[in-house]
């Protein structure tokens, strides 16, 4: 069976996802090399650097070309930002002051409408729960860990971005949820992620939710985005950071914080954030387009190509 989301005006909105909640997975094997990082805790250091992000061996990315980031509301306040400023974003000046947004539906310039009984949401319940509760736990499956939360605790706004993005991309090794659990997509716990040193694309963003959370950065603006890499083939996650003056993402696959607007080839598809969900579409007049073969069902960031 198949749902097809409306909105109230048609005219102004195209929905990227018409999607068969119920389809069976039809999943390949990655398109990308994944190479384990070596044994042993990170070496404790002002920033985490080297080739190997999260596990995998990718070279930086060229610059893109951004485009116009669609707004529906910026509310709440984190603070000014002091020090130096690690963002990067060759379009914009550097942020200081910065606030931070409660939420920002439309990351990656799309429209988002908030969605009740999503099929996934329950898994997403129980990891938001173990991310509130990540504390003393998870300082004792991880020193590493506990190193990351000590190190932003004093740090700026932009520095925190900066440092844990980094810094979980070194932590934990790159590994595919069928290979570390059996299954083609597993939400883990961060407690979890960390006693197995181990994760896919979501969990290195689940960590870096848990961390920046206990920093002080406000869970209402953090969201957990699922999303389609049109260049790459594969379904991806990131978490970005919604804020006044733009949303931030934080991705495993770059040790840089980059605007949205910067990655114009991530088509999101749905995401979480606090205890809301979120189905992304497009404005009309946008080329666009996500490719969901197998629906929803089918959708496991890490695990491979998508067709």
């Amino acid at each position: 069976m198949k749902t097809v989301f409306r909105f109230q005006k048609k005219k102004h909105l195209q929905i990227l996802l018409l999607a068969a909640l119920l389809a069976p997975a039809s999943l390949a094997q990655a398109a990308l090399d994944r190479h384990a990082l070596a044994g042993g805790a990170p070496q404790a250091g002002p920033y985490f650097t080297g080739d190997f992000l999260g596990g995998v061996a990718v070279p930086q990315p060229g610059p893109a070309v951004g485009h116009q980031v669609y707004r529906i509301a910026v509310t709440g306040a984190y603070g000014p930002a002091a020090g130096e400023v690690v963002l990067q974003d060759d379009a914009e000046p550097a942020l200081d002051p910065i606030k931070t947004a409660s939420i920002i539906p439309g990351v990656f310039g799309s429209v988002a409408i908030s969605m009740h009984n999503f099929p996934a949401s329950s898994r997403w319940a129980s990891v938001y729960r173990a991310i509130r509760a990540c504390g003393t736990a998870c300082d004792r499956a991880s020193s590493g860990f506990s190193f990351i939360i000590d190190a932003v605790k004093n740090k700026s706004f932009s520095d925190k971005l900066a440092f844990v993005n980094s810094g979980v991309n070194q932590l934990i090794a790159y590994r595919k949820d069928s290979t570390t659990y059996g299954k083609a997509d597993y939400w883990a716990e961060p407690e979890e992620i960390l006693a197995r040193r181990a994760g896919d694309c979501e969990d290195f963003a689940i960590l870096k939710m848990a961390a920046l959370l206990q920093s002080g950065i406000p869970a209402s603006s953090m969201s957990l985005v699922v999303l389609q890499d049109s260049k790459r083939g594969v379904f991806h996650a990131v978490l970005s950071v919604s804020t006044s003056s733009g949303t931030f993402v934080l991705d495993n696959l770059d040790n840089r914080v980059v605007k949205d607007t910067a990655l114009p080839n991530y088509v999101p598809l749905y995401s979480f954030s606090t205890d809301r969900a979120w189905v992304h579409g497009a404005k009309t007049g946008e080329s666009r387009v996500a490719s969901l073969r197998g629906g929803l069902a089918a959708i496991a960031p890490g695990e491979g190509p998508t067709d």
